[in-house]
């Protein structure tokens, strides 16, 4: 039985959760934005060279790092696009009243924690590198931009996942 809540979450949506489609949306936008534009960039010497989120991933698998690149390849680029792409599907499309609905809903938001540990990379490789002799590491506007789709995200799926009735 269909219950007047059944369909996309949009349905059901009220005051700010009107929203929560375009701010998906635009969190999308900004990861993909954050991921590739230049996140850090190392100096040694008089060398400076700038990196990508998504080039700092693969660079781990250039260098045979392949359980590094997998760590950070599924918590810093594909859980965090399946999970904005989820909230979308979720909020223009499907059924959240479907018994799949709100248990991938809540695992969603649990584990949007871990999406931020490509930043946290990025720190502790900020961190090795100032301590390193006539070297330093600067954050970019990638890491900013990427930082704040993942909370913004974060924050979407947890009203997502309140709104499904979790």
């Amino acid at each position: 039985m269909r219950t007047s809540l059944s369909g996309p979450l949009s349905k059901r949506a009220t005051g700010i959760n009107r929203w929560l489609g375009l701010i998906l949306l635009v969190a999308l936008v900004g990861l993909v934005t954050g991921l590739l534009l230049p996140a850090i960039t190392i100096r040694s010497m008089f060398l400076a060279r700038e990196f990508s989120l998504v080039e700092s991933v693969f660079a781990f698998l250039g260098e045979g790092d392949w359980f590094l690149f997998a760590i950070t390849f599924l918590f810093s680029i594909a859980f965090p696009v399946v999970k904005i792409v989820t909230g979308l599907l979720l909020w223009f499309f499907l059924d959240a009243t479907g018994s799949y609905a709100r248990p991938v809903l809540g695992w969603l938001a649990m584990l949007s924690k871990w999406s931020m540990l490509d930043v946290f990379i990025i720190a502790l490789i900020v961190l090795v590198a100032d301590g390193r002799l006539l070297s330093s590491a600067d954050i970019q506007i990638g890491a900013i931009v990427f930082s704040g789709a993942v909370l913004v995200s974060t924050w979407a799926t947890k009203r997502l996942s309140e709104l499904a009735g979790n």
